[in-house]
């Protein structure tokens, strides 16, 4: 009988998970070696041991990985959200101070933009306040609205500079909203209304401007030019006002124009002298000032040909006539030229003077009517001449002589008259009135007298003595720096003493004091009155060396 044997001891295997790397691995990549079945008793036998279970097949051991893997998933979603719903109130504040952040971060890049104010809700006010409403104690956000006002202030002030008053106002108006007042709001307020203020009254000086401008009226105190520089001198950059000028220096052009076209060339310098003085860089300026000169130069060639023709005229003793071959004809052509001419002038009055002694002839010869005609000639080139009233107080005398008249034997109201007027000359000879005014002068008191007595000696030693007079008021004048008496003084000699040759050094004396006086009014700025000054001298000597000089500097200085 075979010997029976008992079936070997298996070694125990342990449960374990495996190697969990090979959760998510091919299920076919490690399989477990095969267990060898033991042998049977007997031969032939059938082994009576428990049979060990079968190799589990691969899809079912990746099935059982994959549903561990969901399990622990579900697990975790399951506690997330089981602690959400324990922290739901901590999470959901984490929500609006996010919100706040974006808001501030924002607001601030739009501060540094200058994007200050809007409607549209990307303005730094707009933004800021939208953080104040989520947090109304918000620091940062009440900081830059602060911001936002000390800009929009700033803003005011910038618009105000560049005259948009509008935009000041909106800018002053969002300031005071958001820094609630304050001493620096009320400045840029206070400089807003002066800058209005201001603003109004240069449209109101504009607007007469232009009326002034539209009737023609140019020069003066209320003329275009005037009101249009008080309109620039409050506001230089006023484009109105600005092209307002530019017409008056279109129309003081045209006058200018038309004054060369005439031959009137000092009338013609003094309105290009005005343009200069208001608009130095005005464009045709330099056109008028060559046109001028040009005029001169031919001016003065013709000048000079019909004063050598008058002079000519004179030495051969051809005063006067129906001509032009005479001294009177030729001297009058000049001053249709150049009215201010003082050779022309003086030449006028040698031309009188020549007619006086012509007259004195006459009378002396008892042709009374020739004398009458060649004084009435005489009165028409020097009506204030003293040697005229003497010559025609001669010429009554002489012919009340011729009718056996006594003249020297006044009855007494005739004395008590002529007393009254001798008295009444005097006192104008003090005031300085030798001219003027008509009928109350010293000249015409003095002829007067001499209408009721011819010989009195104090009516002719008076009017005789007033160019003395004048001549010493105008020596006082010039070294006093008055001027204007002094140009008075010397418009009376030439009327009284017409032909005076010593006029011309008086002239040239006066207008070295106005030349003197521009330069002075020049150095200390004072561009008006250094071209009055100028003006002054140029009509007394056209030719002063120092004129052109002098206008020159007045051109640079604009």
């Amino acid at each position: 009988m075979g010997e029976h044997k008992q079936p070997g001891t298996r070694k125990r295997t342990e449960p374990s998970l495996g190697d969990i790397g090979q959760l998510d691995g091919d299920v076919h990549a490690r399989k477990p070696a095969a267990t060898p079945t033991p042998a049977r008793a007997g031969k032939g036998g059938a082994d009576d041991r428990p049979v060990p279970p079968a190799p589990t097949t691969g899809w079912a051991s990746a099935w059982r990985r994959r549903s561990v893997r969901w399990g622990l998933l579900a697990v975790l979603v399951l506690g997330i959200a089981v602690l959400a719903w324990s922290q739901q109130d901590a999470l959901r504040a984490l929500f609006p101070r996010t919100q706040l952040n974006t808001l501030l971060v924002r607001a601030d890049k739009a501060l540094a933009a200058g994007h200050l104010d809007g409607n549209d809700g990307t303005s730094a006010r707009e933004l800021y306040s939208a953080v104040r409403a989520l947090e109304p104690d918000n620091e940062q956000a009440i900081d830059g609205l602060r911001k936002v006002g000390q800009a929009e202030l700033a803003r005011a002030r910038k618009a105000i500079a560049a005259r948009n008053y509008e935009l000041a106002q909106n800018a002053l108006a969002n300031a005071r909203s958001l820094l609630g007042g304050g001493d620096a709001v009320h400045a840029v307020a206070a400089i807003l209304l002066k800058a209005r203020q201001s603003q109004a009254q240069t449209d109101i000086l504009i607007t007469r401007a232009q009326q002034a401008l539209a009737a023609g009226k140019l020069d003066g105190d209320q003329g275009a030019a005037a009101l249009y520089r008080q309109a620039l001198a409050a506001d230089p950059d006023n484009a109105v006002a600005r092209h307002g000028m530019d017409k008056v220096g279109d129309a003081l052009a045209v006058q200018a124009r038309t004054a060369l076209d005439q031959g009137q060339l000092d009338q013609a310098g003094d309105l290009i002298g005005r343009i200069a003085l208001l608009m130095p860089g005005y464009a045709d300026l330099p056109s008028l000032r060559a046109s001028l000169s040009q005029a001169r130069q031919q001016a003065q060639a013709a000048i000079d040909a019909h004063l050598k023709q008058a002079d000519d005229a004179l030495r051969a003793g051809h005063v006067s006539g129906t001509g032009e071959d005479n001294a009177l004809a030729q001297y009058q052509a000049v001053l249709k030229i150049d009215p201010n001419n003082a050779q022309a002038r003086t030449g006028i009055g040698q031309v009188a003077q020549a007619l006086l002694l012509r007259a004195r002839a006459s009378i002396d010869a008892q042709d009374f009517g020739d004398a009458s005609k060649l004084l009435k000639q005489a009165t028409a080139l020097a009506p204030h001449s003293a040697d005229l009233a003497a010559v025609r107080a001669h010429l009554q005398r002489a012919q009340a002589d011729a009718a056996q008249v006594n003249a020297s034997r006044l009855d007494p109201a005739q004395q008590a008259r002529l007393d009254k007027l001798l008295a009444r000359a005097r006192a104008a000879v003090q005031a300085g009135d030798f001219l003027l005014p008509p009928g109350a002068s010293a000249y015409d008191l003095y002829s007067e007298a001499l209408n009721i007595d011819g010989n009195n000696p104090d009516a002719l030693q008076g009017l005789q003595g007033l160019a003395g007079q004048a001549r010493t008021r105008f020596d006082q004048a010039l070294s006093s720096g008055n001027l204007q008496q002094a140009g008075k003084m010397l418009s009376v000699l030439q009327q009284l003493v017409p032909g005076d040759p010593s006029h011309e050094s008086m002239r040239r004396r006066l207008a070295g004091a106005w030349l003197d006086r521009a330069e002075q009014k020049l150095d200390a700025g004072n561009r008006d009155a250094a071209l009055q000054a100028l003006n002054a001298a140029g009509k007394l000597r056209p030719d002063a060396p120092r004129l052109q000089s002098l206008r020159t500097r007045i051109g640079r200085s604009s």
